[in-house]
């Protein structure tokens, strides 16, 4: 029975090769023959054990059985445990047998560092295993084996002892995979359980989930390691609310958190030595912070002296409500409300910061409804003047509170001082340094990153209010940026703040515990502007790093992409009914309120689309402007002329159409009827006369679009004064030099209507009156007869003192104005003239009419003006 048994076993058993028999002959020839059988059997062991080991290191279930000592054959030779790590031993380098290894940590690849995991043996320790336990370990394998008669005895015990320890590893291996799977995050080798590789899983659809305007989610990928690297990175993110405070995660407050003892000994040294001599070792903070409050209620006489009336305040607040807040979300406009109808209350005081706040928000829009035939403060108009008091004691105001202890209506404040410098052109060539300055302030509050990390300090209306203050100064550098030609701080910056959220300001207030769900991108909201620019910030930002970079990284191929790609952000804008509501000036009636007037209009998207589509195109003429003058020597940069025309027009057109419906907001905001010309009149001047091409056949469309941007340039002088005449001067002198280069005129008749259309403003602002009539016969007494162009024939040049009607649907302040008239005094603001103020005199000009009277040198300020530009 023994035999047969034997045989089956025999039949059922793999054959094992065997080792060739030894001679008996030399002592040398028995050496060798030991070492012939270590070899054959070292072969031996390392085939089975790839057989019976996955890659994981550890035994399969199905080959457990194996392991045990078949019987009636003798144990073969174990092979010594690899104690190096995989890597390692990949690379044939050797290993200090930590984990992770020295080794691995210094080639940056830490989570690949496993190591051979073999029955009976524990997974090295953390630490890695000391030179004691190595040595016992090593002389242990090295012991020769014991004799044959002991082989059975030695195999059973050896069996319990591997199956106890592999248990044992397996358990410490489930333990540390269960503890990552919490949240815990080991390093201790125990979790490795393969070479690295990880497992095939199917990948869900992502690109389902992602919603536009919000950058797409990342896989998750070791999750592990990401939040041990988000609690790392946000460590130093202190406070609450708007009181936060975000150092980065690589500052010199690191050094504190790494040395623990450090605070422990503080502590107790303060407890043994500065308590018995009564050394105080914490501030009265319960004190202080009473006395802050209590000043931070009190109101602010200085500030409240320049407050208008209740109601002209009322008006303005409502103009900038439904304007500006379409564009540049800084108010919450249902909690605003409620705070500014308390402001009123004579029984209740009033803030010194709610103060601050009314006052820089009527500032950004007295001129934009401020009186346009009032008296004048000099060179500017008294809505400009004011304008310009108001912002100026808000901002002292504001540079003197604690930037420790801000709250949400600072920041709106800082905002505001900035949109108000911006829309009155106040200190315009420190727009890129402020702007700067509110991204760097901003970055210090954490307003950069998403304040769901640290969702348990701040609220879910500020996280949402944080959303669109960031969104908001992120729009003001980008444009200070591309207006002044300077880099950008955001093209250097990690953020990952989520968009705001398409929806209404209705829809959540203070106390709300979640907040609504993102409406679709073709419903219009207030929010739609900063949920939909978000989308295109990414090129924006590559954009801006280029136009200001190195010259030599830009060429014509990247280009053409970047044409391309700013082509198709424009076409994923959604199409609003641009006309769901009607009109200001149209739909309301006469007798209506200004608030009731401006609802009507506050659902027209009209704005929003506007400013969308412009701050991409601009980017268009930067990019192609160096190839213009190329294009008479290869006509491949054709191409760059046609792009270069058409946005210039588009963007003109765009500004024509908001004009039309009363809407004045983009031409405070942005200088683009200046720059618009120049960029027409210089791509028209580069076509030679009587050219066929797109350029010249539209020439005189391209008057009328200059004509616009004069009639935009006028409105807006009217408004604020002419504190900055060169950049109207420029304008009338581009469009006398393209009639002339036209044909539709001589130069001598060009620059006399050039001067006349200047005077006539000048007259118009100052005293809302036409010109005499000998002012003009002055300028052209000293002129020999001009002789009109030879195709001038049937062209009669406009007789009117003003050369461009103002349209009746400017707004309701300009209806019933008649060509030629100054615009009247709006039935809804009735400036107050402060008496100290030193008014203009109103005595009627002399008959002779000299450019003196104005204050102005005509020839000089034109030199001054075209400095730099003859080039």
């Amino acid at each position: 029975m023994a035999g047969k048994a034997d045989d089956r076993g025999a039949n059922n058993a793999p054959a094992q090769p065997r080792s060739p028999p030894c001679p008996t002959s030399p002592k040398v020839d028995r050496d060798q023959c030991d070492k012939t059988r270590e070899a054959s059997q070292s072969r031996d062991h390392d085939h089975d054990s790839h057989s019976r080991y996955d890659k994981t290191g550890v035994s399969s279930p199905t080959t457990r059985d194996s392991d045990d000592d078949q019987p009636g054959q003798p144990p073969r030779k174990r092979q010594r445990v690899r104690l190096s790590c995989l890597e390692c031993r990949r690379r044939k380098l050797s290993c200090d047998r930590s984990m992770p290894c020295e080794r691995c940590i210094r080639s940056g690849t830490p989570e690949i560092c496993s190591y051979e995991t073999r029955p009976g043996l524990a997974p090295p320790a953390k630490n890695g295993l000391s030179q004691g336990a190595l040595s016992s370990f090593e002389s242990r394998l090295s012991h020769p084996p014991p004799p044959p008669g002991e082989y059975r005895r030695d195999s059973i015990l050896s069996r319990d002892n591997d199956r106890i320890r592999r248990l044992e590893s397996e358990v410490a291996q489930l333990k540390n995979l269960l503890l990552a799977k919490v949240g815990g995050s080991s390093f201790d080798g125990s979790a490795t359980l393969a070479d690295g590789s990880p497992a095939e899983h199917p990948k869900p659809d992502y690109a389902s989930e992602i919603v536009p305007g919000t950058p797409p989610p990342r896989p998750p990928n070791n999750p592990e390691q990401d939040n041990a690297a988000e609690e790392d990175e946000l460590r130093f993110f202190r406070g609450k609310e708007f009181k936060t405070r975000y150092f980065g995660p690589h500052n010199a407050y690191m050094a504190f958190s790494e040395l623990t003892s450090l605070y422990p000994f503080m502590k107790e040294t303060a407890d043994e030595w500065l308590s018995p001599l009564h050394i105080p070792k914490n501030k009265d903070r319960n004190q202080r912070k009473l006395d802050r409050e209590r000043k931070a209620q009190e109101p602010d006489p200085t500030l409240e002296a320049l407050l208008p009336t209740k109601q002209e305040t009322d008006i303005l607040v409502e103009v900038y409500l439904e304007q500006f807040e379409q564009v540049y979300r800084i108010i919450h406009t249902p909690t605003f409300r409620k705070s500014y109808s308390r402001f009123w209350d004579p029984m209740l005081p009033r803030t010194a910061s709610f103060t601050a706040l009314v006052l820089v928000m009527i500032s950004v829009s007295c001129c934009l409804h401020g009186n346009t035939s009032g008296t004048l403060v000099g060179s500017v108009s008294h809505a400009h003047y004011m304008a310009e008091k108001w912002t100026n004691a808000c901002e002292n105001w504001h540079r003197n509170q604690s930037e420790k202890h801000r709250k949400l209506i600072h920041l709106q404040i800082a905002c505001l001082i900035h949109l108000s410098k911006r829309v009155n052109i106040l200190k315009k060539k420190r727009f890129w340094k402020s702007a700067g300055a509110l991204v760097q302030d901003g970055i210090s509050v954490g307003l950069h990153r998403d304040p769901s990390h640290v969702s348990d300090k701040i609220s879910v209306y500020n996280q949402e209010m944080r959303r669109r203050l960031w969104a908001t100064i992120q729009e003001f550098d980008l444009q200070a940026s591309f207006d002044h030609g300077l880099p950008s701080l955001l093209s250097s910056l990690h953020f990952d703040i989520t968009p705001p959220r398409n929806i209404d300001d209705e829809e959540f207030d203070e106390d709300v515990k979640s907040l609504p769900k993102s409406k679709p991108p073709n419903v219009y909201t207030f929010s739609s502007f900063q949920h939909l620019s978000r989308q295109s910030l990414p090129l924006r930002l590559e954009l801006s790093r280029v136009l200001t970079g190195s010259p030599e990284e830009l060429d014509y191929e990247r280009v053409i992409r970047y044409t391309n790609e700013i082509t198709q952000e424009i076409d994923s804008l959604p199409s609003w009914d641009l006309m769901a509501a009607p009109t200001l000036g149209s739909s309301a009636a006469p007798g209506s309120s200004l608030s009731s007037q401006l609802s009507v209009s506050s659902r027209r998207p009209l704005l929003a689309y506007t400013l969308l589509h412009i701050q991409l195109r601009q980017y268009i003429i930067p990019l192609h402007q160096p190839y213009l003058r190329l294009r008479k020597t290869n006509s491949k940069y054709q191409y760059s002329e046609i792009v270069y025309y058409n946005a210039a027009r588009d963007m003109v057109l765009l500004h024509d159409k908001l004009t039309e419906q009363g809407v004045r907001t983009l031409s405070f905001l942005r200088e683009d009827a200046l720059t618009l010309s120049i960029n027409l009149c210089s791509v028209t001047m580069l076509q030679p006369r009587g050219s066929t091409n797109m350029v010249m056949v539209n020439s005189e469309h391209t008057l009328r679009l200059l004509e616009k941007c004069l009639g935009m340039k006028e409105d807006r002088v009217l408004r604020c004064g002419n504190h900055e005449p060169w950049a109207y001067s420029i304008m009338c002198a581009a469009y006398g030099l393209l009639e002339a280069h036209l044909g539709v005129k001589t130069a001598e008749v060009a620059k006399a209507g050039a001067a006349e259309r200047f005077v006539n403003l000048h007259y118009r602002l100052v005293k809302g009156e036409n010109p005499p009539a000998s002012s003009m016969q002055s300028i052209l007494s000293n002129r020999a007869a001009l002789q009109q162009p030879p195709n001038y024939e049937g062209r009669e040049r406009q007789k009117s003192i003003t050369p461009f009607a103002i349209p009746s649907s400017q707004g309701s302040a300009m209806n019933g104005v008649h060509p030629g008239e100054a615009p009247p005094t709006p039935w809804w603001l009735n400036p107050v003239v402060d008496p100290s103020i030193p008014a203009l005199p109103q005595s009627s000009f002399n008959t002779e009419f000299n450019l003196e009277n104005l204050g102005l040198n005509l020839n000089d300020l034109w030199s001054d003006a075209t400095l730099g530009f003859s080039a």
